[in-house]
Order: C-alpha cells, then structure tokens, then sequence
C-alpha cells in the first residue's frame, strides 16, 4: 500500500509540476501510443482467410454468399467474384454445410449455349466440336445432380468424320468422367453403374468398357462395376461384414472400457473375433411327455380285463384253436381231478405330446475369440481374475468361445512422437505468441522514445527560442537606455522582469542558456 501511495505522490507531482503545454504534449503522446498499440492489435488478430470455392460460376458465387450471410459466417470475394474466402476454422464446416444444400451447383455449359452462339459461316467440324462440348456439359450437369457428387467434367473422343477419307467402321468412341466428390462421400456401385449407362446411352456406339470414372484422388472408381444382380450380391455380402464388424467393435469396445478402468487408458489392448453364422434355420420338434410327472403315467384312456377259471376232472372246457379243432375227437384216458384260473389286463395310457417350429434368425455366433494383452506383469490369478472377468463382459460359453490374456511390454514409440510432435508445435506456437508480444512491446517503446525525442527537441527549441527572446529584451532595454528612450521606470521595470526571466531559465536550464550563449559569442 505504501508503495502504491508513493507511486501516485510520484506521479501527481510530476503532474502537477508541468505546465499546460507540456500536460497537453503527454497527453498527446499517451493517446497516440493507445492509438497505436490498438491499430498494432487489430492487424496482428485480423483473421486470415483462406479459399473456400475458386473459379466459381457467378450464379454459383452468388449463392453461396448469401447463405453464408444467413449463416453468419464471415467471408470475402476475391477474383472478381469467382473465389470466395473464409477464415481456416470455418473452412470445412462450411463446405459440409454448403454441401448439404448442393452448392455450388454445376458450371458446365449446355445445349443453351450452343443454340444462342451459333453462328452463319460454321463449318460442320466446328459444329461436332461445339455438339460434342454441348453434349459433354449436359452429361456433367447429369452426373452433378447425383448426392455424392460436387462437380463432374466429361471428356468424350469420338472419330473425326472426313469426306476424303474412309473411316474406320470398327473404330469405338470412349469417354472419361472425372468427379470431384462431396466430402466424406463415396458413390456407391449403383451410381457409378448408373454414370456409365448415362455415357453409353447418350454417344452413338458407345460401350460400357469404354467408359472410365476417376475421382479427384485418381481413383478409377469403374472397375469391376458390372450388372446390378452381382452389385445385389456385393451389398448382402458387404451389409454382412458390416454387421460382424459392428457386432465385434461393440464388444471390443466394451471389454477395453471395463479393463482400462482398472489399468488406465493406453496399456490394455483388446482384439475380438466372432464368426457369425447368417443361415436361416427352421427347426422341427415333436416332445412327448407323461402327464403325472410323480407317477409317470398318463391319462388311462382304455382298460381290456380277462378272467378264466376251469374247476373239474378231464381237461379244460375249450378246444385248440387252428386246424386240429376240426379233426373228430377220440377217446382220452382222464387225468383227475383239475383246477386252472387265468386273469389278463389290458390299459392303454394318453401322454402329453408337443409339436414345436423354430425359426432361428440369421446372425447367430458361432464361435468368440478375445485376446487381451496388459501392459504389466500379471500373476495366475489376476490373470484368472481378467479371464473371468472378460468372460462375464462377452457372455462367454465354455463349449464355444476361447479367451487368451497376456501381460507384455506396450511399444510406446510412436505415442511418444506424436507427444514429443505435439509438444514442439506448442513450444512453437508458444514462441510465435512470444515473439508477437515482444514485437508489440519493442513497438510501443520505439513509439514512445520516438514521441518523447519529438516532443524534447520541440521542447528545447520552444526553449530556445524563449531563451534567446529573454536576451534580445535585455539587448533592446540596454539599447533604449543607451539612447534614452522611454522613462527610467518603465525601462528599469522591463529589465527587472528580463533579469527576473533569465534568471528563472538559468536556475532551471542552465545548460539551454549556456548554449545559447556560446552561439552568440560564436556570432559575435
């Protein structure tokens, strides 16, 4: 606090022991150092802007500058309107948005042109070349209406026709599409499919083979695109490996969550491998079953009893059933007395029976295979402990599934560069911002000894010149004296108020009125 009070007596002194010409130059001076250090700031934060769109259609232009109004996005027009430039931050966001509205739109030129530039006095070649630039504009204009697609050019060669010479009749037309795709997107087979029928259909003799699709990055995007029943196959085969890999990176992702919690981020490494089994199956089953499950039996549905009972001498009442029944009988010794009795039952039992039909999805697994490998040494029972652990996370089936856990050592080469990578670009950046500030600094002093060297030298000269003012008083009053002109109280008065001048500037600039006068004494 005392500190800060003698700072401020300081500066009130020094204030208030200047007079109004000198408050009004520092004044001046501190405005035009803000003044400076403001313009200084303004340049160095001034955003810089880079190309969005160049060679732009003025239609084209034209558009996409008012939706960038709308959207309140920052912009400036460069090369008469055909380029429009915005700040690095806002560059791709921007061209993914525009994109989204499909701008810009096509540039190419028509049939229109064609029919309101021609001319009399064209002669036929100049006629096929202007249809065949016509044609290859209409065709880029159709390409450009697809979703994937920001710009198309169209090249097509066809044989030059000539009255003198006979052409070829084997000779075939070609043609290339170059596409400049929309970002992050990627034509599907039926697009270009669809892009080489446009071509083929639209050029006399044209054949599909002879047609060639390139992208910006010179990709050849037509090969191997044939009929759409092998694209059909390609997309179930493809929508199939997607939905393996969706299904392995769920649980992968989930295992390596659960592992790095207890870990930490960067030493757990989780590979997941699931055969999935995309047959569609109906299955048939027929399950019987008793209704008391205590008993084991069923409801009696029938019951057949028989009973014989033969009491007497001679043999059972009854003949033998067959052939021999009807043979005459003939006499028998008797055998005594007999007694025979015979009982026979008969149930029939209704059980439970049960039909079922499944129907089992495509998609079902097969088989799981997890590999996990920890940046640390492991003892068997962590690694039991990570085995279970990971097997409860993936729903894991002894007769099915394989789990491996391992400890090795993470390569951390690469992680390092790019730390190492990073923390060089922020030293540097840190740099630039420093040397920015040091610039800005080294400024604003040269400004302000510049300004403080200004206002001294005008300072001395005022000096100066009141000085040598003072001195040509004194030399006028001693001249009038000499000559005895004025009253001896008036001159007597002046000189009191040139000594009393003087003597003010010698005791406060000695060394202004020393110089001032030794270059009298230099002139004298």
């Amino acid at each position: 606090m005392n500190f800060l009070q003698k700072i401020r007596q300081q500066v009130t002194e020094f204030w208030q022991s200047r007079n109004r010409a000198q408050k009004i130059r520092i004044v001046v001076s501190i405005a035009a150092v803000i003044i400076l250090v403001s313009i200084m700031l303004y340049i160095i934060n001034q955003p810089k802007y880079v190309p969005l769109y160049t060679n732009l259609d003025i239609k084209d232009a034209g558009e996409i500058a008012k939706k960038l109004d709308d959207l309140n996005i920052p912009y400036k027009i460069a090369d008469g309107g055909k380029s429009i430039l915005v700040t690095p931050e806002q560059k791709y966001k921007t061209m993914l948005t525009l994109a989204q509205e499909g701008l810009p739109k096509s540039s190419s030129s028509g049939f229109d042109e064609l029919f309101n530039t021609t001319q009399l006095g064209t002669t036929d070649w100049e006629r096929q070349v202007r249809y065949n630039q016509a044609l290859q504009g209409e065709l880029a204009k159709a390409i450009e209406m697809m979703e994937s697609v920001e710009s198309a050019k169209v090249y097509i060669v066809q044989q030059e026709k000539s009255l003198f010479i006979e052409t070829d009749s084997g000779y075939e037309p070609s043609a290339a599409v170059f596409l400049q795709l929309k970002p992050s997107a990627q034509p599907t087979k039926e697009e270009i499919l669809g892009i080489i029928n446009l071509v083929t259909h639209s050029v006399k003799n044209m054949k599909s083979e002879n047609v060639v699709v390139v992208d910006q990055y010179g990709r050849t995007l037509s090969t191997g695109v044939t009929s759409k029943d092998e694209g059909d196959d390609s997309g179930l085969l493809n929508d199939r490996l997607a939905i393996q890999d969706n299904f392995q990176n769920q649980l992968q992702a989930n295992v390596q969550s659960l592992l790095e919690q207890v870990f930490g981020p960067g030493n757990v490494a989780v590979r997941v491998n699931a055969k999935l089994n995309f047959d569609k199956k109906i299955v048939q089953n027929k399950l019987f079953s008793p209704v008391s499950q205590d008993t084991g039996e069923g409801i009696v549905r029938s019951i057949q009893e028989l009973k014989e009972h033969f009491t007497g001498t001679g043999n059972a009442s009854g003949g033998t059933p067959g052939v021999d029944a009807n043979v005459p009988g003939y006499a028998q010794a008797q055998t005594g007395q007999s007694e025979q009795q015979k009982s026979e039952t008969v149930k029939n039992f209704e059980i439970n029976e049960t039909n079922e039909n499944l129907t089992v999805a495509p998609g079902a697994v097969d088989k799981l295979t997890v590999s996990v490998i920890i940046n640390k040494e492991l003892t068997n029972a962590e690694r039991d402990a990570i085995t279970q652990v990971v097997g409860n996370a993936i729903g894991y089936d002894p007769q099915r599934d394989q789990i491996s856990v391992e400890s090795m050592e993470f390569n951390n080469d690469l992680m390092k560069s790019l730390t190492d990578e990073m923390t060089r670009q922020q030293s540097a950046a840190q740099r630039a911002r420093n040397i920015k500030i040091a610039g800005i600094i080294l400024l604003i002093l040269a400004a302000a000894i510049g300004a403080r060297t200004f206002f001294a030298r005008r300072k001395a000269k005022s000096e100066e010149e009141e000085i040598s003012k003072a001195m040509l008083e004194i030399q006028q009053a001693a001249s009038a004296k000499a000559q005895g002109e004025g009253t001896a109280e008036i001159i007597e008065e002046q000189e009191n108020t040139v000594y009393s001048q003087i003597e003010k500037l010698a005791r406060h600039k000695p060394e202004d009125v020393a110089k001032v006068l030794k270059s009298w004494l230099k002139e004298d």
